[in-house]
């Protein structure tokens, strides 16, 4: 059995969950003294609703290989494949320009033997498509990292706010223990 191709980030993401000034606001930070270690709770704080949610929130390129096409997308929303393509048993290389996301899955119907494939895509729910609770969910976790600095543990789990563990629960595939 061939394992599923390996999906890294190859682009940046477009657009941002919530701005600088939105996390000072609600940190009450009305100086610039703190707007580089904001930025970087901001980041992180996107980043673990990310990860707890399963899902890219920013539109960003991907890149997919592996030794089939076997490409799920789930936890890539709204994905738009930009690109597939593959080399075949004798090394000679391809692209496939007849594809489709089917079941949220890649779907060739005649698909190439191959020995690689290499699939570029887009894929994020959009700066402006992140559901509310979820920006919110971000924000009380940059309050925390801010206000909260030295509460440092080995289970990172323990030390997320509960309500951003409510906020996100009803995104994910599975509950916080």
């Amino acid at each position: 059995m061939k394992e599923k191709m390996k999906i890294e980030q190859s682009g940046e993401p477009v657009g941002e969950v919530l701005s600088l000034a939105l996390a000072k606001q609600h940190c009450r930070v009305r100086h610039g003294d703190d707007d580089v270690i904001l930025h970087h709770y901001l980041e992180a704080a996107v980043d673990w609703v990310e990860r707890a949610c399963q899902t890219v929130f920013r539109e960003t390129e991907f890149t997919a290989k592996g030794a089939d096409f076997d490409l799920n997308f789930k936890g890539y929303p709204n994905a738009d494949i930009l690109s597939v393509a593959y080399v075949d048993p004798l090394g000679v290389p391809g692209t496939v320009t007849d594809f489709e996301i089917r079941d949220g899955a890649l779907y060739i119907e005649a698909a190439p033997e191959i020995s690689t494939a290499t699939v570029v895509f887009k894929a994020g729910l959009g700066a402006g498509n992140i559901p509310p609770k979820l920006v919110q969910a971000c924000l009380l976790l940059i309050a925390s990292f801010y206000l909260h600095r030295a509460d440092v543990t080995a289970d990172m789990t323990g030390s997320v706010p509960m309500g951003v563990k409510a906020m996100v629960a009803m995104h994910r595939s599975f509950v916080f223990a």
